[in-house]
This record gives C-alpha cells, structure tokens and sequence, in this order.
C-alpha cells in the first residue's frame, strides 16, 4: 500500500533495487511523483481505498510484499472513521494477505502509540507502555494489535516500524507549516525555546524498511525510527530561518498560555460537538518532547539514522521552494 508522501519514497525503493511494484491510491490522489514510475514501466497503480474492502482484496493479490502505509489523521476526525478507516481497513487487507499467504507485511505505524504517558525530555523505547492519548494513536495501536495478532495466529511474517514526524522534500504537511511561519519572519519558542522535537528524515525511514526487508531477525518485530538526536526546537527554527535566509522574530510562548488557548479551543469544539484531537493536559509533555531511541533496529537491522536536522532541513527548504510550496 503506497500513498502519498512517505509512500512515494517507498515505491521508488522497490523500483531502485529492481522489485516490482503495485502501488494503490485514491482516485482523488495526486501521482506527480509515481507517475515517472508508471510512464516507465516500473510500477503498475490500482485505484482503491481502506473503506472499500474488495479493492483490498484486489490488490493484495499475487503479490509477495505489503508496505501498509494508509491512514487517516487530522484534528475533528470522528473517532467512527478512525475505526472505519484505520483499524477495519487494516484487518481486512490482512485477511487479504493471509489469504495470499504473503511474505511479509510491513506496517508503517507512529510513536503515536506511546502517547504521552512519559517523563518529558524522557527516553521512549520500544518497551516503553503503549498509552495512545489521542483517537489517531488509538487507532495506530489497534492497527499494531490486528498485525502481531496476524502473525500469531496465522503465521503471518510482519514487521511494524514507529516513526515521529518524518520531514524531506515533498512533505507538504506537518514541518511545513513551521517552514511558513517561519517565512512569516514569526518564530513562536514553545515553553521560551526549552522544548525538543525528534524528527527522522524521510530516506532514513525508508533505510529502516531495507535494513527490515533484508533479514528475518525484524519479523514479529517493532521498531522505532527516530533521528540522530534529539532537537531544540529553537535549532529547528534557526536551520529553517538560515535555510530562507532571513531573520525571524524570536519570541517566547509560555506553556500556561498555549494550555489556555488549547482548553478554549477544546470547549468550543465539544459546544459543536466534534473530536478532540489533542487535549491540553497532554501539552506540557508534547512540548518537552521524547527522546525516541534506536538501539533495537541498530543491534538487530545495523541501522542507524543517518540524516541529521543541520542537513535534512536545508534540503527540505530547498525543495519548499523550488516547488512553490512555502
């Protein structure tokens, strides 16, 4: 299952080492980027989606390899289209893949699944409990569950890799809109610039994917895909502003501050009666960060990260550029 962003830089994974690829996608979904591959021959492309079971199906079959990337996320999503989407969508594509007793099955899940049950600024590994505080990590935790249930039950050889927010060129959500702010010449420090991210660049999560593919030490296994370290978001703000080389106005946001404008927020969306995507209680530790580690995939994959923010940013704005997209 190939779509959008990340999905795109596995496809092209597969066609580089010469593995042929069936990439699916909604009608509506734009194929700039898998359309050189499908000109080309290297990648063949069937339209379908996680609601509708049967193009599942279809497209599972006679092939030896799944990459389950498909998700729905987004603030004010009902919790039923998580359930619809997310979690049924998945159990039915891995009916698909037991039927067609596939070889592997790769699910791209989240750090989501952690939620924000940790010490801030604290070390999450792939032991640490699985609390998801929102509907979106709930739904990526059901996903994990159907898949190693797949796997126990029916021998199913399947590998889940959980990664932050991935950024590179073409990511056109999430980091980008800290690029635009940015170019905005604002530069909001969260908790006055105390607070760390833990960003993976998009080709060190497809790394992860190989260095996984490569070996059956990773099946039956999850994996954390993080990046080198573990970023001030101050650095982040200053990479982005030398990037576009202009000078930004740096100024402090308080914690308390943001958690009131976050509860005001919230009530107004329970007046209209919609989802709570992000609840303020989980913000003082959102904004401390976690310090995602990759012991396990470094002792049992030999990867590591390779990507830090001081190059993966610059090439990221380039591309924002480049392509109008700031």
């Amino acid at each position: 299952m190939f779509t959008g962003f990340l999905g795109s830089y596995i496809v092209d994974s597969y066609v580089r080492r010469g593995i042929p690829v069936r990439a699916m996608a909604r009608k509506t979904s734009n194929l700039s980027w898998l359309q050189p591959r499908l000109d080309a021959g290297k990648a063949e492309l069937v339209y379908g989606a996680m609601t509708d079971h049967n193009s599942l199906r279809r497209a599972a079959q006679d092939v030896n390899r799944i990459v389950h990337v498909a998700s729905v996320i987004g603030p004010n999503i009902p919790s039923k289209i998580y359930q619809e989407v997310n979690v049924e969508g998945t159990r039915v594509l891995l009916e698909a893949a037991v039927a067609e007793k596939v070889e592997r099955f790769t699910l791209i899940s989240s750090v989501s699944v952690y939620g924000y049950g940790y010490t801030p600024g604290g070390i999450v590994t792939e032991e640490t409990p699985q609390m998801p505080s929102n509907p979106y990590g709930a739904s990526k935790l059901a996903q994990q569950e159907l898949t190693f249930e797949a796997h126990r039950q029916h021998g199913l050889p399947v590998v889940a890799i959980e990664p932050p927010v991935i950024y590179g060129p073409r990511a056109r959500v999430g980091i980008g809109e800290a690029f635009s702010l940015v170019k905005k010449r604002l530069a909001p420090l969260l908790d006055y610039g105390r607070g760390r991210q833990n960003l993976v660049y998009v080709s060190d999560v497809v790394g992860l994917l190989e260095a996984a593919d490569a070996t059956d030490a990773a099946i039956g296994q999850r994996f954390l895909a993080a990046g080198p370290r573990f970023v001030p978001h101050r650095e982040i703000l200053e990479l982005v502003a030398q990037s576009l080389d202009i000078r930004p106005l740096y100024f402090p946001v308080p914690l308390w501050l943001t958690k009131i404008v976050l509860n005001v927020n919230n009530v107004i969306l329970r007046l209209r009666g919609k989802e709570i995507f992000f609840k303020s209680d989980y913000f003082y530790k959102w904004a401390k960060g976690a310090d995602y580690r990759t012991d396990k995939a470094k002792e049992l994959l030999g990867w590591e990260p390779q990507v830090d923010v001081r190059e993966g940013i610059p090439e990221t704005v380039a591309w924002f550029l480049e392509n109008d997209a700031l």
